[in-house]
């Protein structure tokens, strides 16, 4: 893992190598993933090397799930990775409302 210091705060992110070790994939997967816009690069580059999130790893095990267990094609995967991430911010935002007091008449749909 890499780890740069950045503005004051301490930046770590994996190589492609290490991603596709830590996933147990193959690095040109990886770069294929990229490719596909399933996975993203994290911001920035360290010693001149794109990184990515630790993120990634359990990402790339559903990516994997999904194209292998359930035969959805990448495409696909695409679409359930959107609408899961789209999901989780609407249930972050119902967790968020309902610590908050408000009521369901006071809340604006859009």
């Amino acid at each position: 893992m890499l780890q740069v210091k950045r503005g004051g705060e301490v930046f770590a992110g994996y190589t492609t190598t290490e991603v596709a070790a830590r996933a147990g994939v193959h690095p040109d997967l990886i770069d294929r993933f990229v490719r596909l816009g399933l996975l993203e690069f994290s911001e920035g580059a360290i010693a001149g090397e794109c990184t990515f999130d630790p993120e990634v790893v359990p990402l790339i095990g559903r990516i994997l799930r999904l194209r292998n267990e359930l035969g959805v094609n990448y495409a696909g995967v695409g679409v359930i990775l959107e609408l899961i991430a789209r999901i989780e911010a609407l249930e972050s935002r119902v967790r968020e409302l309902e610590g908050s007091g408000v009521r369901e008449s006071q809340v604006s749909v859009s």
